[in-house]
């Protein structure tokens, strides 16, 4: 029996696997645990290194730098420590593809599960409004914050495959690629 749990339209990422792989890398998720800016250093090289294939570089650097900081921020932050965060970065057909793997401890699974299931639904401008005035102080609302952004400014499709019997995780954000072009 499957423990494999789908949120969002994970399917309609699966032909982009065959795009254009632009970037991956691998990192043990305690390099990243053990200091914060490691985050933004990995999505800072990330973008500079995948930008150079898009037309408006400046604005392709900034946006995928800003979407893969918020999903490593939340995967790296709740992966086993022991776990490595795999990152992938694909172009196909107009769209952006940022998947991140990883392995999470059963109630970071359900946490992530629940809010990609907030974030599949209802009125997103809403939801993002009331995360900003929320109580950002509370972690549980911060932890909500990046990813809500992510959908909320980027129109990112995000979606997952959640594994509850091996704390198996993929993530994967979908942004067309006119939000490079504005």
């Amino acid at each position: 029996m499957s423990t494999a749990v789908t949120v969002g339209n994970f399917q309609e990422t699966e032909q982009l696997q065959d795009g254009h792989l632009l970037a991956r890398l691998t990192l043990p998720a305690q390099d990243l645990q053990l200091d914060w800016r490691r985050f933004s250093l990995v999505a800072n090289y990330l973008a500079e290194y995948s930008a150079y294939h898009f037309e408006q570089k400046d604005r392709a650097e900034n946006l995928i730098s800003s979407v893969f900081y918020e999903l490593i921020e939340r995967l790296a932050s709740s992966s086993r420590r022991e776990a490595r965060l795999d990152i992938r970065f694909s172009a196909f057909a107009g769209w952006l593809l940022f998947e991140l793997r990883s392995s999470f401890p059963a109630e970071e699974l359900v946490k992530l599960r629940e809010l990609l299931v907030e974030l599949q639904g209802g009125d997103q401008e809403a939801y993002y409004r009331r995360l900003l005035a929320a109580d950002l102080e509370a972690e549980a609302n911060r932890r909500k914050l990046g990813l809500a952004m992510v959908a909320h400014d980027y129109q990112a499709r995000l979606s997952g495959q959640l594994d509850s019997g091996d704390g198996s995780v993929v993530l994967r954000a979908l942004v067309g690629e006119q939000e490079i072009r504005g």
